[in-house]
């Protein structure tokens, strides 16, 4: 669900006149191995000279074009210490999201660069490995510098497009991590200025914002009143204001009382520090189960309905639910409507809340998010985070992605291999105790690469998440990006010889090339090893989730099943031939219809992506006889030029349920803003910040009709390439989710980054309809949509912003706009309240704006701009604006 959009078709290459078995991936070539014979030195020496290069090789990395489908590349390696070193068969490896030598891959005897007598060798995924040849310098000399242009596949414009942690080894060294290329900051990589660096090709109408483009975007929300006190996120169906009047809960005086929803009481007693009590006639809040009346003919989530009335008056707050979700819901209201309040006559700190009447039901049944923890794992304790955050914002479905080529995160006790081996990224010319390194994760087990969840690790995330009314569905990707879990078995294979759970025909002669440059990354569906596997996994997840919360929907996968998978399989040959099959579309057609039989034995609904359910022409397969209403399809490839912007309605209208996720709009793996310092990949999307996904109109596909991939005006034309079918199923889209891919985010503070505060404008359209959203007259709908976006971003930076501080939350904090008016400095956020300062000396020193006071600078001349968290403690990106009066 990454591919960049120059690999959403089938990407194919030459079968080559010889194979490498997987035993032999990864070794050195003949050529190679003489080299290494004639030039050899001790280990001792080696790796003398391995730990020189860690410390003394600094790595320059640059982009020198962008073109159409290939960018030109170029990095220097400078010996920047005293020593000479001698030829000797060293290797340096490192990342590229590219296909590096796309037009002559694969190259197994390796690439030239140039005519420098050094060769680039492709290892798996994006690590690959440059070495020299025979021929190459007798030394590589104190102050000399290496210069290696190459090419890959698809642009790179950003920053974080390159990953940190390259590496040096030898055949029998120890690797040792490039210190050039450590850690987070990206130093190696040399700024992007020229327009061939920072435009993906020459139709690429995106440029970076100035601060001046920014104040102009940001300032109708900076003219926004403030919020007023009935402010919720997600925004309520109905609300009645009581007046002026509050109340104010104390500790000491106020309680809680409950016969039913125990929990969910339970949970805001301790939040607000109350004690529970059996009954009470005043200063109580109750909890009680009735029925919520709803609007007639609404479709809105009965079970999830809660009504609130805060009566000052009489001293109470009633919470009444039809079911305890909705409970649930109501307190995680009061919660956001809290004002700490400390009175004159006390020292006791209470909440003080508004009178009010509050009806609330959400639009949509599943409101998700969907975590990769493949790529980079993600700790223990950073989900359990994430869980409470989804549960303050009413997102109900954990969408687990468990597993992908770069590593299996899951322990299943009857397969140890997948975790004590394909949980772990790191140089391993064995193949017995880890993947390759990928993604920037280095040689060593001790990163982000690295990591799984013990079973009691997973229970506990079950048990967190029931308790907050999210429920956990488990992703384990197949049948392509499965390379952890076909290695894995694989190694076991080797250790047993018991063949019962091999994932793969070893007779298979089939070369393809999947999306993230795996070359064996599909299991085979051909071979009943795969399906023994999967009923094992299967039965460990029904296992695990038994006593908690009972396995009721488990997500296949099914994306991006490399075109040429398969077709060189004996035993696809004789399957095929058998069940009259035709191709690789009649295969992954024949492995879904068997596993999902073997689900719907054990009467669980499934999930699998859009594209897994696809024909050639890029129409749904007809559903099997007897999964009406058990088959759930994510639309996420909704780029208009690509024919598949109206994917989700054709599934729709297949009979399929469908969960809209398009990428766009919810992929909060795509960068905020279309500059080279932001994170992300870009592949849907250049850009995509708050604002975009506010937008989105779940009710109204077409209407949601954005630019042009390069920018450009979005024209009917375009807009239905691939036909624009109206919506006959309108009870089959079931709802809406959010996707955070992790090939780009290797810490809490990046995860943090990408997800907020965008998340919270996924939350309002998952559980709030706007008015404005079915209104047909496009001037008008714009008008009204963006009075919304100002009250919206109103409440997000004057209330929510601190909000997600105090929880310890690192937001993204977006550069401010700013601009001189007659030499009058001004600034303004995305979401006003945001703190910001000014530089008048380069940033030696920085002052504190105030919009209520007047900032005449008129001779200041450029001077840089930044925002500030609310504590002070972290800061934007600097920007600067010139005084040109």
């Amino acid at each position: 669900m990454q591919s960049e959009s120059f690999l959403i078709e089938e990407f194919k290459f030459p079968v080559p006149p010889t194979k490498t078995s997987p035993q032999e991936k990864g070794k050195f070539s003949p050529e190679e191995i003489e080299v290494k014979r004639k030039k050899s030195l001790s280990k001792q020496e080696s790796q003398v000279y391995v730990n020189y290069m860690a410390d003394n090789f600094v790595i320059n990395f640059t982009v020198i074009q962008n073109s159409a489908r290939t960018c030109i590349k170029k990095f220097s390696i400078y010996n920047a210490g005293q020593r000479n070193i001698p030829s000797f068969f060293w290797a340096i490896y490192f990342y590229d999201n590219g296909k590096v030598g796309h037009n002559s891959f694969p190259y197994p005897r390796g690439l030239p660069v140039d005519n420098s007598e050094l060769l680039i060798f492709h290892e798996a995924g994006n690590l690959y490995r440059l070495s020299p040849t025979e021929k190459f310098s007798p030394y590589i000399n104190s102050r000399d510098t290496i210069e290696v242009p190459y090419e890959s596949y698809g642009p790179h414009v950003s920053r974080h497009y390159s990953f940190p942690n390259w590496f040096v080894s030898c055949d029998i060294c120890s690797p040792r991590v490039l210190k050039s290329t450590a850690g987070e900051d990206l130093s190696f990589v040399e700024t992007f200025s020229k327009p061939q660096q920072l435009k993906r090709n020459s139709r690429d109408l995106y440029r970076a914002f100035t601060a001046k483009d920014r104040f102009s975007r940001n300032s109708a929300a900076a003219k926004a009143p403030k919020p007023s006190v009935h402010s919720v996120i997600p925004t309520p169906l109905r609300v009645d204001a009581g007046g002026e009047e509050s109340l104010v809960v104390t500790p000491s005086d106020w309680v809680v009382s409950t016969k039913d929803f125990v929990e969910e009481a339970s949970l805001l007693a301790e939040k607000l520090h109350l004690k529970i009590a059996k009954s009470a006639t005043s200063k109580v809040i109750t909890f009680s189960q009735g029925k919520v009346t709803l609007p007639k003919n609404s479709s809105l989530s009965i079970s999830e309905a809660y009504h609130i009335y805060i009566n000052p008056s009489k001293n109470t707050i009633e919470v009444t639910a039809n079911e305890a979700s909705g409970a649930f819901y109501a307190a995680q209201t009061l919660l956001s409507l809290t004002e700490k309040d400390r009175s004159d006559s006390s020292k006791e700190k209470g909440h003080r809340f508004p009178g009010m009447n509050i009806t609330d039901a959400p639009r949509f049944e599943y409101r998700g998010l969907m975590l990769d923890v493949s790529r980079n794992f993600v700790q223990k304790a950073t989900v359990l985070k994430l869980l409470d955050l989804m549960a303050t914002y009413k997102v109900n479905k954990f969408h687990f992605h468990l597993t992908d080529d770069d590593a299996w995160r899951l322990e299943i006790p009857e397969f140890p291999e997948l975790t004590k081996y394909a949980s772990n990224r790191c140089l391993d010319p064995s193949h017995e105790v880890c993947l390759p390194p990928s993604l920037g994760s280095g040689p060593f087990v001790n990163t982000s690469g690295s990591g799984f969840y013990t079973v009691n690790d997973y229970k506990e995330i079950l048990r967190y998440a029931k308790s907050r009314h999210i429920e956990v569905i488990p992703e384990i990707d197949v049948p392509g990006h499965a390379r952890s879990a076909i290695q894995a078995m694989e190694l076991r294979y080797r250790r047993t010889k018991n063949s019962m759970y091999r994932l793969i025909d070893p007779d298979d002669r089939s070369r393809y090339l999947s999306a993230q440059s795996y070359t064996d990354d599909a299991v085979n569906p051909c071979v009943d090893g795969t399906y023994q596997f999967f009923k094992v996994i299967l039965r460990n997840l029904q296992e695990l989730h038994k006593d908690i919360q009972p396995l009721t929907f488990y997500m296949l996968g099914g994306d991006e099943v490399a075109g040429g998978a398969w077709e060189k399989s004996p035993a696809c040959a004789d399957l095929k031939q058998k069940h009259e099959l035709r191709d690789y579309h009649d295969l992954k057609k024949f492995f879904f219809k068997r596993m999902m039989e073997e689900l719907r034995q054990e009467d669980l609904t499934f999930g699998l992506w859009g594209d897994a359910v696809l024909d050639k022409s890029l129409n749904p397969n007809p559903l099997e006889e007897g999964t009406k209403g058990k088959v759930y399809t994510y639309s996420w490839s909704n780029v208009w030029e690509w024919k598949r912007g109206s994917l989700a309605y054709k599934l729709a209208n297949a009979g399929y349920k469908v969960v809209m996720s398009p990428a766009t709009y919810f992929y909060f793996d795509q960068p905020y803003e279309p500059d080279f310092e932001e994170r992300g990949l870009y592949w849907a999307t250049r850009c995509l910040d708050s604002r975009t996904a506010f937008s989105f109109v779940p009710d109204h596909l077409y209407w949601n009709r954005g630019r042009t991939q390069d920018g450009g005006e979005m024209t009917d034309e375009i807009l239905c390439t691939g036909g624009c079918p109206p919506l006959t199923q309108p009870q089959n889209i079931r709802g809406i989710q959010a996707d955070l891919w992790t090939e780009t985010i290797r810490t809490p503070q990046h995860l943090h980054y990408m997800l907020f505060p965008r998340f919270l404008a996924f939350a309002e359209r998952a559980w709030h309809k706007a008015s404005w959203e079915d209104l047909t007259d496009v001037a008008q709908r714009d008008k009204e949509q963006q009075k919304d976006w100002e009250r919206f971003a109103a409440i997000v930076g004057k209330e929510e912003l601190e909000r997600l501080e105090s929880e310890g939350v690192e937001y993204r904090l977006d550069p401010p706009g700013a601009r001189f008016s007659n030499s009058i400095l001004e600034i303004n956020t995305i979401f006003p309240g945001l703190p910001t300062e000014y530089s008048l000396n380069q940033g030696a020193s920085w002052e504190k704006y105030n919009p209520k006071i007047t900032t005449n600078l008129s001779n200041a001349g450029k001077i840089l701009v930044r925002s500030s968290s609310f504590d002070g403690k972290r800061k934007s990106r600097v920007v600067s604006v010139e005084n040109s009066n």
